[in-house]
């Protein structure tokens, strides 16, 4: 398990601490630095991004913010403990957890194998799980706490040739509702689902142009419109076991 090179030891600190999983690069950046703007310390999570981590670092220290760096592959139960225990001696602390990290893989049908399953459903939904149960008893030892999932509106409008990903995101949702009853009254549990924030490389002008046109917003939404929205259910009080559609009305078709 290896932590930001020039990351000092700390004992416990006052300054809230926010774990996001993925943040390296795309939303997962996007929400640290957002998150980190809200006046909360980050740690930053990637599997195997180290520079792009660095970099997020940098740019959060600007802020006036502390941030280090935590890498693990969340695929391993052994490596996600370690990272926690890493977590608790560098913070000593934990209020929020983003469940950001994910995979996003064009599985046919008729050639999917249990590894594109395994794939997908490991990353997606049984880290975030793995995650959240670490984070929810340390979040209560300074009571209370929030935890936010990256889900996709793919969850309930599934993808042909996506289905394990839409699966592992359908499963994210539940997961949310289930532990958002489980760990109340002290920590919050929600979701967003974003539409769609980046187009891929192999879309074409015609394929861009094609999806905006079923976006009543008239755009595609971008990483900050999904950050501002994990920061508005971080802070939230008194909101727990949603899911909110950051897809510019896309779903409402």
């Amino acid at each position: 398990m290896n932590r930001f090179p020039d990351a000092t030891s700390a004992t416990a600190t006052s300054a809230k601490v926010a774990l996001v999983t993925g943040a390296a690069r795309r939303v997962g950046r996007s929400i640290a630095l957002e998150l980190a703007r809200a006046g909360y310390d980050i740690a930053i999570h990637h599997r195997s991004s180290p520079s792009e981590a660095a970099k997020l670092a940098a740019e959060i220290a600007v802020l006036g913010r502390r941030a280090l760096i935590f890498q693990a592959d969340l695929t391993r139960a052994d490596q996600i403990n370690a990272m926690f225990l890493d977590l608790d001696r560098e913070f000593g602390r934990l209020d929020v957890l983003v469940n950001s990290a994910a995979v996003f893989r064009r599985t046919p049908v008729l050639t999917l194998t249990a590894e594109d399953f395994d794939f997908h459903i490991d990353t997606n939904l049984k880290a975030p799980y793995l995650c959240s149960i670490q984070a929810a008893p340390r979040m209560r030892a300074t009571g209370s706490g929030a935890i936010v999932n990256i889900t996709d509106v793919a969850a309930q409008r599934p993808f042909g040739n996506h289905v394990p990903y839409c699966v592992s995101k359908a499963g994210l949702a539940m997961l949310t509702s289930s532990l958002a009853r489980a760990l109340a009254p002290e920590i919050t549990v929600n979701s967003v689902a974003p539409g769609t924030v980046l187009f891929r490389d192999d879309e074409s002008d015609e394929d861009r142009r094609r999806i905006v046109s079923r976006i009543p917003r008239g755009r595609i939404g971008t990483p900050e419109d999904v950050a501002l929205t994990v920061r508005f259910l971080v802070e939230s009080r008194h909101v727990t076991g949603v899911t909110i559609a950051v897809d510019g009305g896309r779903s409402l078709a």
